[in-house]
């Protein structure tokens, strides 16, 4: 796994760090926050509170960090978190910090902030590793690795030959940010890795794929078999 690759990029990575009040605003930032989100002006980062760059779900997620973040008894692990804005896709891994004063008149907390976007996709924006959680530690997955990712809900599952890892993006996004010469969408829960096929199975009027070292069979829906089987040669 390339958990151990994440460490160290994260350790070779100047943070982004924004000091904000309980009121979520912003009070100062360094350098590095204005090179990253370089398409907003100093003006707009200050303006704004720092839920302002976040769209809903990663505002629900960041206000579950901040509660933790109170309870010094519970430490804050990183958060992966993804920003859209003005058509580009930020990655980030994020941590928040309490800060403490020397009189107490002020509370100021601390959010460090690690952009990745270089080391997970590429120009045209396609993934070349993807973030995923297994229990409460994040990895990057090189895609040639995955056999199959499945929908759930509104993220998705990604399962290789060493296990199952939960995605923080919805199939369709995957299915967007993956090279097509290798990623099919074979059925509205499923993308399968095409270069993992085994074995194409009919059952009536049903199409079901095996994978390499997957006991799983996986079915096309019929609405894909003529593009499948053109993709992949039978036609």
């Amino acid at each position: 796994m390339e958990g151990r690759r994440l460490l160290k990029i994260l350790e070779k990575l100047d943070p982004g760090i924004i000091l904000f009040d309980d009121n979520l605003s912003v009070k100062y930032i360094n350098r590095v926050i204005l090179l990253t989100f370089s398409e907003f002006s100093k003006e707009e980062l200050f303006t704004s509170d720092i839920m302002g760059l976040h769209d809903v779900k990663a505002q629900n997620k960041i206000k579950a960090m901040l509660r933790l973040m109170k309870d010094s008894s519970r430490p804050v692990p990183f958060s992966f978190k993804r920003i859209s804005a003005h058509n580009k896709d930020h990655y980030l891994f994020i941590k928040l910090i309490p800060l403490l004063s020397n009189n107490n008149d002020e509370n100021l907390n601390c959010m460090l902030v690690y952009d990745i976007t270089p080391y997970i996709t590429n120009q045209e924006q396609t993934f070349i590793k993807i973030p995923v959680t297994l229990g409460k530690e994040i990895y990057l997955i090189d895609p040639v690795e995955i056999l199959y990712i499945k929908a759930e809900n509104v993220y998705s599952k990604i399962y290789t030959i060493d296990g199952e890892y939960l995605c923080d993006f919805s199939l369709l996004f995957l299915e967007e940010r993956l090279p097509t010469e290798y990623f099919y969408r074979i059925h509205r829960s499923y993308i399968i890795n095409l270069t993992k096929i085994e074995k194409v199975i009919k059952d009536g009027q049903s199409y079901l794929l095996q994978l390499q070292g997957c006991d799983v069979s996986l079915p096309i829906s019929r609405s894909k078999v003529a593009d499948f089987s053109k993709k992949i040669g039978l036609k």
